[in-house]
């Protein structure tokens, strides 16, 4: 069988140059993980992905960016065998005799390349398997031989592990080709069920298109070095995948790496946050990123037909979630927009558009959810996946039933994301109707008390899993009040004909009128409404109001929210809440506390030997790769020692503090309304380095002094802000802030609310008395 080598590698000093960069020390040593055999369990292995296709490393299946299998809380992502999980069959752990104790394997997030080497005195064989950034249909493998010592033909065998055909499609007979004097063979399928029936018409098409492999590759006598490409092309059609692997392989090795580590460069240009003199933590933080990042697309990818518009990200990334009840079977849930999402908002908000561009994709299934309930407008279930309609298992009904603050979640990302672009365009394209219809969800949610002149969510959860339907929680009633006002501005903005005036002023009296308990003897935010001090809670709640909620408060009454909830939160809950404490801590100058908590919050969940993120701590059983933790890391960092804060009308750095046991913190690239900076904080303070103006109408000032915006220009100080110097009026709209426990009476913008809500009260009097009379 004739296998084709790259031919950019054909002169023996370009491959030998090649072979030398691959293996040299050139790049940072922090980003990458190596290890000896045995490889560590399937649960710890690295994933790969591009956006649109995600595995484990060593994997047998793929996943596929949207599709999914199984009907409502039975829908995961559909097993696809990877005709890519190719081997050195010496190397591979099902060998038959055994791995050879000459191999090694490495994560190297700076290419996105999982590598196996087998190096002996006569030979180094270098396998290098990861899915293409820029061809994201495609998973590459790249094997090279190189002579050593050896004066004979030199042969590698070669493993192809796919899995099974699982359940999850119905397999067509397989299809051959021949294309550059290699045969390809084309295996197509259809998803066996749909998610959700009253909306999915169809199953999923998926073709897996890959060469047939041969047993072995060698070099001769002759030859000093050869290397030998494969791809496999994951796509919608069979067509599909012949073209692009065409094109692919019509391309040098040299010329489809570069396109590869173009998109590679561009992402950590962007996440490429380090911290100088402390080498663990540099690479905790750079796997952090990596495992984040590597479910996004890239920003310019291939043209082609065969794939799905973004699906959002799910809590253990899209290499994971392809069996029923584990890892979270590739769903979406707040994990997105409160704990990944953040981060990549200031680092990266094209990616972050397109987070929330999910959302928008599958709001139909969000409005039939409402309309399940009883409810007005959308409603966002806790899990979503391809149809947007409620696919939580039947193992867990009350967090279908009562977390229903995702669906603010949700809004407040939005809402955040125009803080951060002041994008009008996308406002009235995605944003606008996504507010509206929220707040109307939130409207026909809460109810009047008459003792209290205010408003009660009942029937709720919040973050704290362990308390469900419970009333007023603190943390769903400060989010669903960001949403009511957000909804009232975007309805203003955009003119709609459903949330009209009178409609707008209702969403605000209710905002304004909503509970927000507060314990005045402790001076603090019980979590709910019968709360008792000193119950154990899940994880991060009412904590949450001080950041990322940035809730106004007294000082005091931060320090007793984190206090009292600290003590009685669960130590092997998930890690994000450590990350919160951290960031909490640090806005109250505890440092060392803050440290205390920012060392729990990633040492216990990490997982030798790749860095992988666990759901768990202290080596429980959890998902894997669970880049929930990951977002919540980064914040602490970003938002944490970083002290970058986003509001209305600036961005805000202040209270910048170095990470323990570090000389200084580098953010490579935070971006507000298109000012692309550099940001580092160090011993004395901060230095923030401009790469690209951005928007007009913003005035810089650092320590107090105003700065000019300009390409090259850097500043040192200790605090920085980014204002709009514009009134944030909109077309006469304006986005008013998030104020709650104003009683109804208070309200004096809310009369005609009020008259109607009066006369309602009057009418029922007077219909019992005549009642009664009757």
């Amino acid at each position: 069988m004739t296998v084709r080598p790259t031919v950019a590698l054909s002169l023996l000093v370009v491959v030998l140059g090649a072979f030398a960069s691959a293996q040299s020390d050139t790049d940072d040593g922090n980003y990458r993980f190596q290890t000896r055999p045995p490889l560590p369990d399937a649960s710890v292995m690295p994933t790969l992905a591009n956006g649109n296709i995600g595995f484990v490393a060593y994997g047998e299946y793929v996943h596929l960016n949207g599709v999914y299998n199984g009907l409502r809380g039975k829908s995961h992502r559909a097993r696809i065998p990877n005709y890519g999980n190719i081997q050195l069959t010496a190397c591979s752990p099902s060998s038959p005799g055994g791995v050879a104790s000459t191999c090694t394997y490495q994560l190297n997030m700076r290419t996105g390349k999982f590598v196996t080497v087998e190096e002996t005195g006569d030979y180094r064989l270098v396998h290098e398997m990861y899915p293409h950034r820029y061809y994201d249909t495609v998973l590459v493998n790249r094997i090279r031989i190189q002579r050593l010592g050896s004066t004979n033909t030199i042969t590698a065998r070669l493993s192809q592990i796919p899995g099974l055909q699982a359940a999850d499609f119905t397999w067509q007979p397989s299809t051959e080709f021949v294309m550059w004097g290699q045969l390809y063979k084309s295996q197509c399928g259809v998803t066996v069920q749909v998610e959700e029936p009253t909306v999915q018409a169809f199953g999923h098409n998926v073709c897996v298109t890959y060469p047939a492999i041969p047993e072995t590759v060698q070099i001769e006598p002759d030859t000093m070095a050869r290397e030998f490409l494969f791809f496999t092309a994951f796509t919608m059609t069979e067509e599909d995948g012949r073209r692009q692997l065409e094109v692919v392989t019509g391309l040098t090795g040299a010329q489809e790496e570069t396109l590869h580590m173009r998109e590679m460069d561009r992402l950590w240009e962007r996440y490429g946050i380090s911290v100088e003199r402390n080498d663990e933590l540099d690479r905790v933080i750079k796997a952090s990123a990596f495992y984040l990042f590597s479910s996004l697309p890239a920003h310019q990818v291939a043209a082609s037909s065969g794939r799905y518009p973004f699906y959002g990200l799910a809590p253990a990334g899209l290499g994971r979630g392809g069996i029923e009840e584990q890892e979270y079977q590739g769903h979406s849930f707040w994990d997105t927009e409160i704990w990944m999402y953040p981060a990549i908002l200031l680092m990266d908000p094209i990616n972050a558009a397109k987070v929330l561009s999910y959302r928008t994709t599958v709001i139909g299934g969000a409005r039939m959810n409402a309309m399940k309930h009883g409810f007005e407008g959308i409603q966002f279930p806790w899990e979503s996946a391809f149809t947007g309609t409620e696919v939580t298992p039947d193992c867990c009904p009350e967090v279908a039933d009562f977390q229903h603050h995702i669906t603010a979640d949700i809004v407040f990302a939005a809402r955040q994301y125009f803080y951060a672009t002041g994008n009008t365009d996308w406002l009235k394209s995605h944003g606008c109707r996504l507010a509206a219809d929220s707040s109307l969800f939130w409207l026909s949610r809460a109810s009047y008390n008459n003792a209290t002149d205010l408003y009660d969510i009942h029937n709720a959860m919040g973050p704290d899993e362990d308390h469900p339907n419970v009333s007023n929680n603190a943390f769903t009633n400060v989010m669903a009040a960001h949403n009511l006002f957000f909804g009232e501005f975007a309805s203003c903005y955009c003119r709609d004909q459903t949330v009209n005036e009178t409609v707008r002023r209702e969403l605000l009296q209710v905002a304004r009128g909503l509970t927000l308990l507060y314990d005045a003897a402790g001076d603090f935010h019980p979590q709910f409404e019968g709360y008792q001090p000193g119950t154990p809670i899940k994880q991060a709640d009412t904590v949450l109001l001080i950041y990322p909620l940035q809730h106004p408060m007294n000082v005091s009454t931060k320090a007793n929210n984190l206090r009292q909830y600290s003590q009685v939160t669960r130590e092997n809950g998930p890690a994000m809440t450590w990350a919160i404490h951290t960031i909490g801590h640090l806005e109250l100058g505890e440092v060392q506390q803050a440290a205390t908590m920012f060392d729990k919050s990633y040492r216990q969940y990490l997982r030798a030997p790749f860095n992988v993120w666990s759901e768990n701590g202290n080596n429980e059983p959890g998902a894997g790769n669970f880049i929930t933790g990951a977002g919540g890391f980064l914040q602490s960092l970003i938002n944490g020692y970083a002290g970058v804060r986003l509001h209305q009308d600036r961005l805000e750095i202040k209270n910048a503090r170095l990470p323990p046991d570090t000389r200084s913190l580098h953010l490579p690239t935070v971006e507000y309304r298109g000012v692309l900076f550099a940001l580092t904080v160090n011993e004395t303070g901060i230095k923030v380095a401009i790469r690209v103006e951005g928007q007009p109408d913003l005035k810089l000032t650092v320590d107090g002094t105003e700065r000019r915006i300009c390409k090259d220009c850097e500043y040192e100080g200790t605090t920085a802000i980014i204002q709009q110097t514009k009134d944030q009026i909109f077309e006469g709209c304006r986005l008013r802030p998030t104020t709650l426990g104003v009683k109804v009476a208070d309200q004096t913008d809310a009369a005609p609310a009020l008259r109607t809500t009066a006369l309602a009260f009057l009418s029922l009097i007077v219909c019992s008395l005549l009642s009664k009379m009757l």
